[in-house]
């Protein structure tokens, strides 16, 4: 009888500690918990822990028992950040930025993703939930498929970070689509909303991605000396691909601007149509009018009084002036 599969174990959050694991070096990792945290040495297997940030336990640990910097340790607890990578005195920062995929959230809102290694231990930190680091641990844990290292590691971090980002822009090119397919002036006041809040969510994204790109041109110029040749390959791929999201970014925003203004050419066309017609109208009917008007005054010496078929007389002269008006009115190219 052959053994039931094995469950791979699953990481319990512990007092900050969102999961720890230490790595294998052939694509699995041992999970550990606080005690083996804090007794870890370099002689041991590399080790990667992912921290909450707004644990006081996470913090005291960090400033008192990580061995990191005390300037290194501030730019991981930053309250607010922006995309970036720096060399510290231990270790190699970077601060990146995804996006939002937890539920009821809106995918345009940033999460940051703090990270730092000196190419033993990997350390991340996150302040609102973020699906990356849990799409790598089940690399090792389930797929058995994952970094060996810390260098892959930080590499496979920011690769997957950077790839989550892929159905969120591909999104805005379907919208666009929709918008441009269901072109309708009846409901322009409804598309109108629809690009402002496309056009708001890639100034956002535009916001985080443009520096991000920036910082991993850094990184890729001047990478650790711990990042591996395989791992500096697939950081190149990774930029060109944040690349190309800028570029994409840029086009949505372009052509959300271009079927805006679409929309407000056809409102403006329509209006002046209707502008137009009514001119026509008003031109025919100003001379009867006025004919109507000047021989409704009850004042003596009004033609045809005594006359029992001047109004029908005077009717025909409008229907023969009417005639005549839309005639001119053919020959200008008035309609």
């Amino acid at each position: 009888m052959s053994e039931p599969a094995k469950t791979p174990a699953q990481p319990v959050e512990e007092d900050g500690l969102l999961f720890g694991c230490l790595l294998n070096g052939n694509g699995t990792a041992k999970l550990v918990g606080w005690p083996e945290v804090e007794s870890w040495q370099d002689s041991k297997a590399p080790l990667w822990v992912h921290l909450d940030r707004d644990s006081p336990r996470v913090q005291l640990w960090l400033r008192d028992k990580s061995g990191l910097t005390g300037a290194t340790v501030e730019a991981l607890l930053a309250e607010e950040t922006r995309p970036r990578v720096f060399r510290g005195k231990r270790g190699f920062v970077t601060i990146l930025r995804g996006v939002n995929t937890n539920p009821d959230a809106d995918p345009a809102d940033m999460v940051a993703m703090r990270m730092w290694s000196d190419g033993q231990r990997v350390i991340t930190i996150r302040q609102k939930r973020l699906m990356t680091p849990r799409d790598i641990l089940a690399q090792l844990l389930e797929t058995e498929n994952g970094p060996k290292n810390a260098s892959e590691v930080y590499e496979r971090l920011i690769h997957r970070i950077t790839e989550r980002m892929a159905v969120i822009i591909a999104s805005f090119d379907a919208r666009l689509d929709d918008i441009e397919e269901s072109l309708d002036l009846s409901q322009a006041t409804k598309l109108r909303r629809q690009l402002s809040e496309l056009r708001h969510e890639t100034a956002i994204l535009r916001r985080y991605i443009t520096p991000q790109k920036e910082a991993l041109n850094s990184l890729l110029i001047e990478p650790p000396d711990w990042f591996e040749d395989e791992s500096r390959l697939r950081l190149r791929e990774t930029t060109d691909r944040l690349l190309r999201y800028v570029e994409e970014i840029e086009s949505a925003r372009e052509r959300a601007m271009v079927i805006k203004d679409d929309i407000a050419n056809q409102l403006a066309e329509a209006t002046n149509k209707t502008l137009y017609s009514l001119a026509i109208i008003s031109g025919i009917f100003l001379p009867l009018a006025f004919l109507t008007g000047l021989l409704g005054i009850n004042i003596g010496g009004m033609p045809g009084v005594e006359n029992q078929s001047s109004f029908w007389i005077f009717c025909g002269a409008m229907v023969v002036l009417l005639g005549v008006e839309l005639v001119i009115f053919k020959r200008l190219k008035w309609f």
